[in-house]
């Protein structure tokens, strides 16, 4: 009944770690490559004193047109220290929100569902996250019914989806850091491995 128990409680907390960071989906050198990060100061500002004004035919509107003009080295300075800072802090922000929890990975899909993503191959991918939270919901039912032959290869299977998720999107270009898998990711794999040797224990002890 003891190791009964721990099964039971091994395979919620699989559940409580699905809330845990599992995945970056935007590599770090990709953010960097966007212009919000990759873009550098020029030296140049607009003159906010000098301008003109020109009729636009296309928008049917009035455009300022400023001018460029020079600033000092230690303007510079400032500006470019101020600039990284600012990178900084977006690249940190950009980060968070890229990170994903699995229960995210497996239902964001459907929050704006289209039929369009059905032509998406990412979609069919994080489909594996979606059917790794529902087996764990169904290991933990049939664990009450003592059926741990199939929780067992339930999760084995589930493990087995995890690792052709990351591999698929790994070739995909999406993985191009270790960086981008989250600690929620490696929590979970071992409590999945736990969760098939204690159910291999049951299932040895019934067989006594």
């Amino acid at each position: 009944m003891k190791n009964n128990i721990r099964l039971k409680s091994l395979i919620s907390i699989s559940l409580l770690i699905f809330v845990l960071p599992f995945l970056q989906t935007c590599s770090d050198k990709t953010l960097k490559s966007s212009p919000a990060y990759a873009g550098e100061f020029t030296g140049f500002v607009q003159d906010s004193v000098n301008f003109k004004i020109v009729y636009n035919k296309e928008t049917n509107s009035n455009d300022t047109l400023r001018n460029l003009i020079a600033v000092s080295k230690s303007e510079k300075e400032k500006i470019i220290k101020k600039e990284k800072a600012d990178k900084e802090i977006w690249l940190k922000k950009a980060k968070k929100e890229n990170t994903l929890n699995a229960y995210r990975l497996g239902f964001l899909n459907y929050s704006e569902f289209e039929f369009r993503y059905l032509k998406d191959k990412t979609f069919y991918i994080f489909l594996n996250f979606t059917f790794i939270i529902l087996l764990t919901l169904i290991m933990l039912i049939i664990s009450f019914k003592k059926m741990y032959k199939q929780i067992m290869i339930i999760s084995s299977i589930s493990i087995s989806l995890l690792f052709i998720a990351t591999i698929s999107l790994y070739f995909m270009g999406a993985i191009e850091d270790l960086n981008q898998i989250k600690y929620g990711y490696y929590l979970f794999v071992v409590n999945s491995i736990l969760i098939i040797l204690e159910s291999r224990k049951e299932i040895n002890k019934h067989t006594e």
